[in-house]
């Protein structure tokens, strides 16, 4: 029989064991496999009972310490488990972080006069602008619509008549989110009266973390650090509630100490994928009123109508109203929304080859990506029912693609695939979408077009790719930072830990025009009921840096 036991528990217990052969440290491999159950599920710790058998079992091996002891593990005062490097990872965040929100900006009349003339209709986001102005560190939350690219190019221009020198860095935690922050930059520039040559001059290409840190492969460090840090006077994150502990330690570290950090995103979204979730640690705990005011929250929905379904059901989820939900999806097809008990049926199947076929039909990069943004089915898992991969099987039958379609390999034009593994030779990035288009001098031959930050195309060839899949369908949790016209949502028949209203919400608010949700409606109230519950360890090394 197969041991079920996680490859990396067993194999930390059986480095323990060869270093501790005289102790009993078997029996704490169930604590260990929860602690590392607990890590990629999205918390950076585990709370323990002090006199359980196996603490005291790893404790006698001179496994387990205190913060301040040079163990494997890390017990804190306040009862929550770690493995060290974690530990260290959000203690070194919250003192940073605690050091920055301490040291106020001096306020500039001069900006802020821009501010108010661009944003005098606009209480919430003129508000957000002067707090984010007046602190070293200040975070700006809210939904999709709320208007928080409109509000950062407010501040950069502001900031930029001011100082034209001042030196700005964008960066998003995916290649997807830093090309999507680049294009929404790009497309409020037209707002605030600036000459051909401002514009020019302006700060448009988000990067991603990782390019911005630059990497030192195949380690986990990188070469902007605290001793070479990030050169810039502002440093702007999007989408930072997707961005995991120890690429957010890693950041801030790398951040100067004359400079501000400015971290924008949606705390309604799920946690990333990785250990941890900073950003909603960080806005409960600067929530408190003890604490200094560096949190702005936009509410007000500036991109749908007053009758939107889709801003409305997203409303209902974020607040876990299931009962309003219930009543939403109780209303029958609206403009923007539709729900469907039936599942994958054969009216499922013709919205598919509608949704895909102008992708079928695309000749050109430009043609094929701008077809994948305009429809996409987003599903919970990878396997199942309705996972990301027998999904994709699926739409492939119905497209009609054939075998004689397909070269050796399975590619054929018109394919769009997902990059599963960051290649930094490549430059190709886990999240990043490409769709194969026959070369243009040798059109027996496909070749993959990936979308560059600054809306500009690149082929690589097949041969060169990194681990990929098919995109016609992917997972929620890789559409986050990305946007399309519609999207369809499949949820399973019966209910799992895996559906939060986190989950939903995201998959929702990644449509612009149109969500189409499939699955019963009693699985969709369970799912808007359902919160995953938050870690509170990075809130504890917060009070106590």
């Amino acid at each position: 029989m197969n041991d079920p036991t996680p490859l990396f528990p067993r194999q930390l217990l059986d480095f323990f064991k060869r270093n501790r052969t005289d102790e009993p440290v078997e029996k704490a491999l169930p604590l260990l496999e929860k602690l590392y159950a607990n890590l990629i599920g999205g918390h950076s710790s585990l709370p323990v009972d002090p006199s359980a058998e196996e603490i005291s079992v790893l404790h006698d091996a001179s496994l387990l310490g205190n913060e301040t002891q040079d163990r494997p593990l890390v017990l804190t005062a306040e009862e929550d488990l770690y493995f060290r490097r974690y530990f260290q990872y959000e203690d070194s965040l919250a003192r940073r972080l605690m050091k920055l929100s301490r040291e106020p900006e001096s306020e500039n009349a001069q900006v802020h006069q821009h501010l108010e003339k661009w944003l005098s209709q606009a209480p919430d986001q003129l508000a957000a602008a002067k707090l984010a102005l007046r602190n070293k560190l200040a975070v700006i939350t809210g939904g999709p619509g709320t208007g928080k690219t409109y509000l950062l190019v407010a501040i950069l221009t502001a900031l930029l008549k001011q100082d034209p020198n001042i030196s700005i860095a964008l960066a998003a935690p995916t290649g997807k989110a830093a090309q999507r922050m680049t294009e929404s930059i790009q497309a409020n520039l037209g707002h605030f009266g600036l000459s051909e040559e401002e514009k020019e001059n302006f700060p448009q290409l988000a990067s991603t973390i990782h390019r911005l840190l630059r990497p030192l492969p195949p380690s986990i460090h990188f070469r902007r650090n605290a001793s070479s840090p990030i050169n810039a006077d502002f440093v702007i994150i999007d989408e930072a509630s997707m961005v995991d502990l120890p690429l957010m330690s890693k950041l801030i570290e790398a951040i100067k100490p004359s400079s501000r950090l400015l971290l924008i995103g949606d705390v309604d979204q799920l946690a990333p994928v990785e250990a941890g979730a900073p950003l909603a640690s960080i806005v409960r705990h600067f929530d408190k009123p003890d604490q200094p005011d560096l949190v702005a929250k936009l509410s007000t929905n500036r991109r749908f109508g007053s009758d939107s379904a889709i801003h409305s059901f997203c409303q209902a989820i974020a607040k876990g109203n299931e009962e309003f939900a219930k009543e939403l999806i109780g209303q029958g097809a609206k403009a923007d929304f539709e729900h469907s008990e039936k599942g994958l049926s054969e009216d499922a199947d013709e919205i598919i080859r509608k949704g895909y076929a102008p992708l079928a039909e695309a000749k050109t990069p430009e043609d094929a990506h701008k077809a994948f943004l305009g429809f996409q089915i987003l599903c919970p898992t990878h396997e199942g029912e309705t996972g990301v991969n027998p999904t994709n099987e699926r739409v492939q039958k119905i497209l009609g693609i054939k075998k004689r379609e397909k070269d050796q390999s399975g590619r054929y034009a018109g394919m769009p695939i997902i990059i599963e593994k960051n290649d930094y030779g490549v430059e190709l990035y886990n999240g990043d979408v490409g769709v194969f288009l026959p070369e243009q001098e040798n059109p027996e031959q496909l070749t993959a077009w990936f979308m560059k930050s600054n809306g500009t195309f690149r082929s690589i060839s097949p041969a060169r790719l990194p681990p990929h899949s098919a995109a016609y369908a992917m997972t929620v949790h890789r559409s986050q930072g990305s946007e399309y016209e519609e999207v369809m949502v499949l949820l399973p028949s019966k209910h799992s830990e895996i559906l939060t209203r986190h989950l939903l919400y995201v998959a929702c608010s990644r449509a612009k025009k149109k969500v189409r949700l499939f699955g019963p409606a009693e699985i969709i109230e369970e799912t808007v009921k359902q919160e995953t519950p938050p870690s509170f360890g990075m809130e504890r090394r917060l009070q106590n840096a």
